[in-house]
């Protein structure tokens, strides 16, 4: 079972993708847990040389956070295609029951398991396993893009609220959409697929989302 630290530390790490910092109310809200609560385990993060922050600030890993950050993540991505390859469970339960899994602490297990599946190189989610880090040059998050800009949708958090809304919606990894514009009324972009479908994805989601620019 994983310790609170290291739900906090998979928090940051997915809350702070491309950008390299969070915030406590953004941590609390993805933990499910008080703004309180959260603050003061970051404030203990932060004594711990696991994180930067101050009060009222950003939150970020450090670099000895980032390290113990990636180390989760590479056992949670690699149990996630784990599940979708060798059980195919519906993409919920692979993000759920993969964390769970994922508290091993078998180094000849990862191994074992990584070769079985064959070195994999992305989670049924778009994300890295083998070298998951904070910053990926090509990406950007859905929610920065300019308007009428043409993208290939790669990535998107392993949240089960994040999960539901894309397959609600229909987007497809690696298939290309374009931006249009924003409905400030009701805080959503409005995008098109190559048929001039129109999607709206609310502003929350499209931060949790990642994308890379197409010609």
């Amino acid at each position: 079972m994983h310790s609170i630290t290291d739900n906090y530390l998979r928090a940051i790490f997915e809350s702070s993708y491309l950008t390299g910092q969070t915030s406590n109310k953004r941590l609390a809200s993805l933990l499910g847990v008080s703004l309180a609560t959260t603050t003061e385990y970051v404030k203990k993060l932060r004594q711990q040389g696991l994180v930067t922050s101050r009060k009222y600030s950003a939150v970020s890993l450090g670099n000895v956070g980032q390290q113990a950050a990636a180390n989760l993540m590479k056992k949670f991505h690699l149990c996630q295609v784990w599940l979708d390859q060798e059980l195919n469970l519906p993409l919920v339960e692979v993000a759920q029951q993969a964390w769970c899994l994922a508290s091993f602490d078998s180094n000849l297990l990862f191994r074992q398991l990584n070769e079985y599946l064959g070195f994999p190189e992305v989670t049924p989610f778009g994300s890295q396993v083998q070298r998951p880090c904070l910053y990926n040059e090509g990406l950007s998050r859905l929610y920065d893009l300019e308007y009428e800009t043409n993208f290939i949708f790669k990535e998107y958090l392993s949240d089960k609220k994040v999960i539901r809304y894309v397959e609600h919606l229909g987007l497809q990894l690696d298939q290309e959409y374009f931006l249009e514009n924003a409905d400030t009324v009701f805080d959503v972009l409005v995008l098109a697929t190559r048929t001039d479908k129109k999607i709206m994805v609310n502003y929350e989601i499209a931060s949790y989302l990642y994308v890379e620019l197409s010609d």
